[in-house]
Order: structure tokens, then C-alpha cells, then sequence
């Protein structure tokens, strides 16, 4: 009888970095400006980010949402002055999940 060896292809956890970020208070939260920085790659981003904007918005706060454009060529250079221009008008920023 022959015998096979069976591999786990289950990847280990990735290592959690202890730094949270920058301290965002509940009062910003529920009073400030956030903004959603999303493009059109990860798709299931966009059901999070309807949920989150919309407990925000009931929370009180200003919810924006920015699509990023192209990155390269010469588009990248209005998207760039967009971006710039999104980020001067919010108090917090939400790109991506960071994953």
C-alpha cells in the first residue's frame, strides 16, 4: 500500500501590529467629516462602506465618499490634485480595510 503525505494549506496568521494608528476620539466620530477613499479593485469594500457611512451619518457625522481615478499616464495627475483636494476637507480618512 502506498502512502501519501497530506499538506495544511492553511497559512499561518500574519503578525498584528500593536500600534493602532493615530487616536480618533468618539466626538470626531460623531461630529466630524470622514471620508472614504475607495477605487473600483476590491468591490466588496463598497458594502462595508456603505454600512460604516451609514451608522456614521445616524451617529452624526459628515460621510464623503472619493473613487480614485487612474494612477499612471496622464490621468494620474488629476487624480493626484482630486485626492489632495478630498483629503483638505475631512477630519478622518478611511482607505481601503487595510488588508
Amino acid at each position: 500500500m502506498r502512502r501519501i503525505t497530506i499538506l495544511d494549506p492553511t497559512a499561518s496568521p500574519p503578525e498584528v501590529d500593536p500600534d493602532p494608528g493615530p487616536p480618533v476620539s468618539e466626538t470626531l466620530l460623531r461630529s466630524g467629516r470622514i471620508g472614504f477613499r475607495y477605487d473600483l479593485t476590491w468591490r466588496s469594500f463598497d458594502w462595508v462602506r456603505d454600512e460604516w457611512g451609514r451608522q456614521l451619518t445616524r451617529d452624526g457625522a459628515g460621510v464623503e465618499a472619493w473613487c480614485a481615478g487612474d494612477r499612471t499616464g496622464e490621468a494620474a495627475a488629476a487624480t493626484l490634485t482630486q485626492l489632495h483636494a478630498f483629503l483638505r476637507d475631512q477630519d478622518v480618512l478611511i482607505s481601503g480595510l487595510g488588508n
